[in-house]
């Protein structure tokens, strides 16, 4: 279905190529398995996704570049813009060269979502990107909640798997501490800070 003819959630399925005709009105979409979904950020979504990116800064990894949002394209044709990513930089050079679309799920070692109580994402945030970023080969990937009780969710992705193992789960003034995908420890509520 193509969406110059207007679009409509209930339709579909939609392709990547009716993502691309919508018309410029300042909104995001993600398309997932075949539906756009608007995408509802607010101030305290935006700061704290770049609170987020402060603290994954210093621990970078040399060939790393830290983005977000950016689009990553599933294995199914979904298209999803996390709202953090820690992408290859040759990945990005090479997908910048050939003036491609959006990189792919093997492109990101790591990848966050920040999940508002009110967004009515929380079944795609914890159920489908778990899913699709694991079958996208995404080694890592986070969710911010920003409950009353702020927490992140760490999952992790062996080499050879093609499902997440959930390796931590903190919430409040507790510190997530880890070494993978790089050495890093930070509190969900500083976050907030």
């Amino acid at each position: 279905m193509s969406v110059t003819s207007g679009y409509s959630p209930e339709h579909g399925p939609y392709t990547i190529a009716d993502l691309d005709a919508l018309p410029e009105e300042g909104k995001r979409y993600e398309l997932v398995h075949g539906h756009l979904i608007e995408m509802s950020p607010s101030v305290l979504h935006d700061e704290v996704a770049e609170a987020v990116k402060e603290a994954l800064r210093p621990g970078l990894p040399a060939g790393y570049l830290l983005r977000g949002p950016y689009d990553l394209r599933m294995p199914d044709g979904s298209l999803y813009s996390p709202d953090v990513a820690i992408l290859d930089a040759a990945a990005v050079r090479r997908a910048k060269d050939e003036d491609r679309r959006a990189l792919t799920g093997e492109d990101a070692l790591l990848v966050v979502e920040v999940q508002r109580p009110s967004s009515g994402s929380w079944k795609k945030v914890h159920h489908e990107k778990v899913r699709d970023y694991a079958a996208a080969g995404v080694p890592h990937y986070w969710i911010v909640d920003l409950e009353d009780v702020p927490s992140i969710t760490v999952y992790h992705l062996d080499e050879g798997d093609i499902t997440y193992t959930l390796t931590h789960h903190v919430t409040g003034d507790r510190a997530l501490t880890t070494e993978a995908p790089f050495p890093i420890a930070l509190t969900p509520a500083d976050l907030l800070a």
